[in-house]
Parts: structure tokens; C-alpha cells; sequence
């Protein structure tokens, strides 16, 4: 199954990395979450716990595969057509560009949080064809704009990974193609337009996210015991910045 639109070489490489990371930004908690929810209020027993472990573990096996593989492929790609993976803001980021996603996605779950359950519940209740994913995310992106309607099919494609694996499949690869078709044909123009992947970690595209990062910022700082006298200070070397206007925080150290 390949993308009906024509995108550049590099993009799609992005695209993919960037779909395989998300995928991967997996915990156990939300592993329990997301089967919890689906139990409809039966207590999880041990032996599901154990089962949620092992899906766990066999989705970020699956996952760091595909990377491998990805990697020898732009490798490959580089000595025919000069495409360097060092030079792209999506594989060599100040900050990784799927953790700014996966708090946005986050985000995403809890605003749309009845038409994602439908959706899934279509997808999971007949045999996963691309049509069936392109069709219940096209309905779904309808709840969304800006950026969310980018998040809507990563956030799709990860529960649905969840739950098949669950059932014993093993979906990743027809997944991974599912999103990379789905984000080439339906978000390649916007994520273009908008300077591409690399832009999520921008602090006026995803305010949100930028604020996320300085309050992880902020708590480093605050874990350094206060000097106790000026000649103390410069040991600590923390300088401070003005925050653009997206943010409610007045200062951030350096990074």
C-alpha cells in the first residue's frame, strides 16, 4: 500500500520515524488505562496485569525492529541520494520531537474523548483494512483543527496497536503503513505549510507543549539547593529569559 501523493523523500522518511516514536511512547499505566476502559469497570486480576506486561514489552520489541530497519533504509537512501538523517530537526532535535507529540496526544485523548472511543470501537469490531482506518479518522478529524487533526490518527493507530496485540496479532507493520499512507495523502500539504515536523518543538505552533517543557526546566532548577551567599551563586549559573508572549511564565534558566 503506498501514499497517492508524492511527497519528498526526506518527509516521508520523518514521517515514518516520527510514527514509529509515537507508537513507542507506550507506559504501563496507560496500557491498564486503555484495557480498563474497555472492561467497562472489571477489575483488572493478576493475570491480566502479566498479560499487559507482556504486550508491553513485545509492542516496544516490534517497534525498536522497525526503527532498525528504518535506519538502514535512510542509510541506504543516503549513499544513493545524498539524504542525511543528521541534518533533519524530526531525527536530531534539542528536544525529541515525540515526546511534544505524545503530550499533545495526551491532550487530544481527553478532548475527544467520545468520538475516539467510537472510532476505535468501529475499527476493532471487523477485520483492520486501510479504508475502514482512513474513514473512521476522516470522521473523526472533523472534531478538530490546527495541529489535533495531525494528532488524531497517531492517537488512533496507538490504541488500536494496544488492543490488537492484546488479542494476540501482531499489527505493527500493517499499522505503521496505515499511518504513513493516512499522514502523506490527508496532512503532508498542512505539516509542510507549517515548516514541517520539525516545528513541534516551536514555541508558538504547540504553547502547550513549550510550557510543558519549562516547567520540567523549572523543577531542575528548584532542585538545586539555595545559596546560602552571593559568593555561592555562581556555582549555579542560572540566567534568566524573557518567555514569549504564548507562555504564562515570567522566566526559564538556560537549556
Amino acid at each position: 500500500m503506498a501514499s497517492s501523493t508524492s511527497v519528498p523523500l526526506g518527509f516521508h522518511y520523518e514521517t515514518k520515524y516520527v510514527v514509529l516514536s509515537y507508537l513507542r511512547h507506550l507506559s504501563q499505566e496507560k496500557l491498564q488505562e486503555h484495557h480498563l476502559s474497555s472492561l467497562q469497570g472489571v477489575q483488572q486480576d493478576v493475570a491480566s496485569q502479566s498479560l499487559d506486561q507482556e504486550v508491553l514489552l513485545k509492542v516496544k520489541t516490534e517497534i525498536e525492529e522497525e526503527l532498525r530497519f528504518l535506519d538502514k533504509e535512510i542509510s541506504e537512501a543516503f549513499t544513493n541520494i545524498g539524504f542525511d538523517q543528521h541534518m533533519s530537526p524530526v531525527f536530531s532535535p534539542a528536544t525529541p520531537v515525540e515526546d511534544c507529540l505524545a503530550h499533545l496526544g495526551e491532550r487530544v485523548s481527553q478532548e475527544l474523548k467520545e468520538p475516539l472511543h467510537q472510532a476505535l470501537q468501529v475499527l476493532l469490531s471487523q477485520p483492520v483494512t486501510y479504508q475502514t482506518y482512513r474513514e473512521c479518522t476522516l470522521e473523526t478529524t472533523v472534531h478538530a483543527s490546527g495541529w489535533n487533526k495531525i494528532l488524531v490518527p497517531l492517537v488512533l493507530l496507538q490504541q488500536m496497536l494496544l488492543e490488537l496485540t492484546r488479542r494476540g496479532q501482531e499489527p505493527l507493520s500493517t499499522l505503521l503503513q496505515f499511518g504513513v499512507t493516512y499522514l502523506e495523502d490527508y496532512a503532508a500539504e498542512y505539516i509542510i505549510q507549517q515548516g514541517g515536523w520539525g516545528t513541534t518543538n516551536g514555541t508558538r505552533t504547540f504553547p502547550h507543549c513549550y510550557c510543558y517543557q519549562v516547567n520540567c526546566q523549572l523543577l531542575i532548577m528548584l532542585s538545586y539547593p539555595v545559596p546560602m551567599c552571593v559568593k555561592e551563586a555562581h556555582v549555579h549559573h542560572f540566567t534568566f529569559y524573557p518567555i514569549p508572549e504564548v507562555s504564562p511564565l515570567w522566566f526559564i534558566p538556560p537549556p
